[in-house]
C-alpha cells in the first residue's frame, strides 16, 4: 500500500452575485416611501482537506418590498414589507450526499417613537412561513433612554430561528481524522430541527468629565437562551457529533468599557469581558471548548501636534489579556496525543509607530506579538497525519510568533 505523509487541503470558490435597488419616495409626502430589493447570488466551493471531501453548491434568491411613512407626525415612524427567499443546497461530504431546498415567504411590521431628547423604541414584530421550518413569529424590541445629562440607557429583546449549516458553520472539523456523527431526530434539515433562542440585553453609557479632560464608561450585559441548539459536540477526539439539544444552553455576556483622554491627542480606552457561554452536551454541562471566560483589553494612543507643513508622530500600543479556555476531552487517546483540560492564559502586546510627512505620505514600523507567546504543537498528532488521532483544530493562542513590519503610505489624490 502507498503510505502517505504530508498533508494537503485545496479550497477551490466560485461564486457569482447581482443585486438591485429601487425606490420611489412621494413628492407630495416626502416622508412616504416605498423600496424593492432583489438579490441573487450562486456559490460553488470544490475542497478537500486531506483525505475528506467537502463541496457545495448554493443558490439563493432574496426579494424585498419595503414601505415607510409616519402616524400623525415625524416622531412615529412605520415600516411594514414583505418579503420571499430562495435556497437551493447540493452538498457533498466525502462520499454522502446532502441536498435541500428552502422556501419562505413573510411579512413584517415596524413602530418608531423618537422625541429626540429622552426616549427612542423600535418595536416589530416578523410572521415567516418556511418550507421546511413551518409558520413562526419572531418579535423584536430595542428602547434607548436618556435619564440625565450624557447618559444612555438601552434595553433589547428578541426571538430568533433558524437552520444550522452544520457544515459550512464547521469546516474545521474536514482538517481532522474526526468521524461525523449526526443523531438523527427527525427533523427536516440533515435530521435536525430548526434552532429557537430568545436574546435580552441592557446597556448603560455615561459620559464623564475628570480634571478638565472628557471620557465615557460603559455596562453591557446581554444573555441568549436556546429553547433549541444543534449541538456541536468535541468531546469524543476520534468524531464531532451534531445533535439537538437536551437541557439547558445559554451564553452570558458581561463588559465594561472606559474611554479618558488625559490630554491633548492622548487617549486611553480600556474594556473587560466575561464570557459565560455553557450547554448540556451528552457527557454534562460544559463551557464552550476554546472560548475564554476572561478578557481585557487596554490601547493607549497619543499623537503629537500637527505642524504647519502636515509632519506628525503618532504612537499606538495595545495590550490583551486571553483567560484560559476549556479544551475538548482528550482522555481516551493515547498518552502522547492528550492535552489538557485547560489552556495557560496568556497575554498579547502589539505596537507602532507612523510618522507622517505630509497630507500624502507616511511612514510606519511596528510589532505585533511582541511578547512572543507562540503555542507548542498546535497540530495534535502531526507525526501521523492521517492517523486516527490527527486533529488541527485545537489551536488557542498565536501559532506565529513575534512579526516587526514596516511599510509605508502614499495618497494619489
Amino acid at each position: 500500500r502507498v503510505l502517505f505523509r504530508s498533508w494537503g487541503g485545496e479550497i477551490d470558490t466560485n461564486r457569482f452575485e447581482v443585486s438591485g435597488k429601487f425606490g420611489y419616495v412621494n413628492p407630495e409626502i416626502p416622508y412616504q416611501s416605498l423600496g424593492v430589493q432583489i438579490s441573487y447570488s450562486n456559490h460553488e466551493q470544490i475542497s478537500y482537506f486531506g483525505l475528506n471531501l467537502y463541496d457545495i453548491h448554493h443558490e439563493s434568491l432574496y426579494s424585498n418590498v419595503v414601505y415607510n411613512s409616519i402616524i400623525s407626525d415625524s416622531r412615529h415612524k412605520i415600516k411594514t414589507g414583505l418579503n420571499v427567499t430562495y435556497d437551493r443546497y447540493d452538498e457533498t461530504v466525502n462520499s454522502e450526499l446532502f441536498d435541500r431546498q428552502e422556501r419562505s415567504i413573510g411579512g413584517f411590521f415596524e413602530y418608531s417613537f423618537d422625541n429626540l431628547e429622552a426616549l427612542n423604541l423600535t418595536a416589530g414584530v416578523r410572521v415567516d412561513h418556511h418550507n421546511l421550518l413551518g409558520t413562526f413569529i419572531t418579535p423584536r424590541v430595542h428602547a434607548r433612554y436618556t435619564p440625565w445629562e450624557k447618559s444612555a440607557f438601552r434595553v433589547s429583546f428578541g426571538r430568533g430561528k433558524r437552520a444550522a449549516n452544520i457544515f459550512t458553520e464547521n469546516q474545521s472539523m474536514f482538517a481532522t481524522s474526526r468521524q461525523i456523527n449526526i443523531i438523527n431526530s427527525g427533523g427536516d434539515i440533515y435530521g435536525l430541527d430548526p434552532e429557537i433562542a430568545w436574546n435580552y440585553g441592557v446597556s448603560f453609557m455615561q459620559k464623564y468629565t475628570v480634571f478638565d479632560k472628557k471620557g465615557d464608561i460603559t455596562f453591557d450585559f446581554y444573555r441568549t437562551d436556546f429553547q433549541n441548539k444543534v449541538v456541536v459536540d468535541w468531546e469524543n477526539p476520534q468524531e464531532i457529533s451534531f445533535y439537538d439539544l437536551v437541557g439547558q444552553s445559554i451564553a452570558n455576556s458581561f463588559q465594561v468599557e472606559i474611554n479618558y483622554n488625559f490630554a491633548a491627542n492622548f487617549n486611553v480606552r480600556m474594556a473587560y469581558k466575561y464570557f459565560d457561554n455553557t450547554t448540556d452536551y451528552k457527557s454534562g454541562n460544559l463551557q464552550k471548548p476554546l472560548q475564554p471566560k476572561n478578557r481585557f483589553f487596554a490601547n493607549v494612543s497619543y499623537e503629537t501636534p500637527l505642524e504647519d507643513n502636515g509632519s506628525q508622530w503618532k504612537f499606538d500600543t495595545t495590550f490583551n489579556h486571553i483567560g484560559r479556555q476549556r479544551l475538548p476531552d482528550t482522555d481516551s487517546n493515547p498518552i502522547a496525543y492528550q492535552l489538557s483540560a485547560y489552556s495557560n492564559s496568556f497575554e498579547l502586546l502589539h505596537t507602532q509607530i507612523t510618522k507622517v510627512f505630509s497630507k500624502k505620505f507616511e511612514v510606519y514600523l511596528g510589532a505585533e506579538n511582541v511578547t512572543n507567546i507562540q503555542q507548542k504543537n498546535p497540530i495534535l498528532a502531526s507525526d501521523d497525519p492521517f492517523g486516527s488521532n490527527f486533529d488541527s483544530t485545537i489551536v488557542y493562542s498565536p501559532i506565529f510568533g513575534r512579526t516587526i513590519y514596516a511599510g509605508l503610505r502614499f495618497k494619489i489624490n
